[in-house]
């Protein structure tokens, strides 16, 4: 196998937690702007579109949502917004929604910054709002440890599509070969990067919201851990 130089990771349920409790924060978020305004907004239906929103990339050959246009779906629950304030106040909720209720657990800061000592280490996202990422990772205070942040909004193809891992590759400039990547989402991370040309390693430590099993036809993983803390371990054994 070719040498690893690069570590290239997913965010949500991988770094960080991503799941019941950073969802109810958006909800909350999102509920309380619209009774600012008057209006209220029937859980089962907020829920059910957000899940739609979620999973259509992945019946729409891959094309990202707009965060704007998402967040104008959930204010049409309840109202027309010609104007797009109330959209506006929407997204600018949600933003601040997401980076309050992300942690970053020490032992994670604590890896990164020890293959930072001895790999290039890259990001790769899926999530419409750029601003809602980034803005996490600095205030976490790791942004800076990695050599590249890709997020599939800013590049409108959402994993597993190629053109997602294809603007990390290239930010990067590396060759899919001589990079590994973690995540924790079979379809997504496992199945795309692997189509990239990349090692593919399964994180088993998260439950994704959104949950895709092993086909038939599908592609192996490199590794299967079931904690972060396995892959040092994991890395040094392919040196």
């Amino acid at each position: 196998m070719a040498p690893v130089s690069a570590v290239l990771f997913d965010y949500g349920n991988t770094l960080i937690a991503f799941g019941p409790d950073q969802q109810a924060a958006q909800a909350e978020a999102m509920t309380r702007v619209l009774a600012e305004a008057g209006f209220s907004v029937d859980e089962e239906k907020l829920t059910a579109v957000r899940m739609s929103q979620i999973m259509r990339p992945y019946h729409s050959g891959g094309v990202e949502n707009v965060f704007a246009d998402v967040c104008r779906e959930i204010v049409e629950l309840v109202s027309d917004d010609a104007d797009g304030i109330l959209t506006q106040k929407l997204m600018s909720a949600r933003q601040q929604a997401f980076w309050e209720s992300v942690q970053l657990a020490p032992e994670v800061v604590d890896l990164l910054n020890r293959l930072k000592q001895h790999y290039r280490l890259g990001f790769l996202s899926n999530y419409p709002c750029s601003v809602s990422i980034i803005t996490s990772l600095k205030k976490l205070g790791v942004h800076d440890l990695f050599d590249a942040v890709v997020v599939s909004g800013d590049v409108g193809f959402a994993k597993p599509h190629p053109q997602a891992y294809a603007a990390l590759l290239d930010a990067m400039r590396i060759q899919p070969e001589n990079a590994v990547y973690v995540g924790d989402n079979w379809l997504a991370d496992v199945q795309g990067a692997k189509r990239a040309g990349m090692r593919a390693v399964w994180l088993r430590e998260h439950v994704p919201y959104e949950r895709f099993d092993p086909e038939p036809g599908d592609l192996e993983a490199d590794a299967e851990i079931a904690s972060l803390g396995e892959l040092e371990q994991l890395l040094d054994s392919w040196l």
